[in-house]
């Protein structure tokens, strides 16, 4: 898997554009945007938890990178939550910023040079995939285990950092700003 914080971060960055959207701000806080959307990105990471506690098996249906990495999965959960948090026609916006936050934790770690791939055809296919191009150091699924490669995988997860960061903030620039005047060419 990618790390948690690289989840986090590339999720947020995505939905930065979102914070001026004033059906949003009549529901949040505008930074809550960013925030719930990082934590959408990684809550497909507690499978790990459900496979420990439940004694899951490796590679199965329900383990780690199975349902709950699918695009399926993740969509359908942001919509229940945004349905939790919001009323309204809000709830489809949310649902769909929360979805594509979402959704880039399963393709970060398609990315991975470890694990048992992604299921990320369900419910068309329960195959798990990777990229081709694998260029992140798999992070382990153990915190302490994670600060022995903390910076080899962090250094890993950097560009793709930067790049989500970066697309967030010029597409949040160049969206109109809520309340603000549109501006007509002479």
């Amino acid at each position: 898997m990618a790390s948690a914080i690289t989840h986090f971060v590339v999720g947020a960055s995505l939905a930065l554009p979102f914070t001026e959207s004033a059906a949003l701000r009549a529901a949040m806080p505008h930074w809550a945007v960013p925030v719930t959307a990082g934590l959408l990105a990684v809550a497909p990471d507690l499978d790990t938890w459900a496979m420990l506690a439940l004694d899951i098996p490796h590679g199965s249906f329900f383990s780690h990178r199975g349902f709950f990495h699918s695009p399926f999965f993740v969509i359908l959960l942001a919509l229940a939550v945004a349905s939790l948090a919001v009323r309204g026609r809000t709830v489809f916006l949310l649902a769909a910023v929360w979805a594509g936050a979402a959704i880039t934790h399963p393709l970060l770690d398609m990315l991975t040079d470890g694990g048992y791939g992604v299921m990320l055809l369900y419910p068309f296919s329960a195959e798990r995939l990777f990229f081709p191009w694998r260029p992140i150091r798999v992070s382990p699924l153990s915190i302490t285990r994670f600060f022995d490669r903390a910076g080899e995988i962090l250094w890993s997860e950097l560009p793709f950092c930067a790049a989500a960061i970066l697309s967030g903030l010029a597409v949040r620039r160049i969206t109109p700003r809520a309340g603000a005047p549109r501006q007509t060419p002479p």
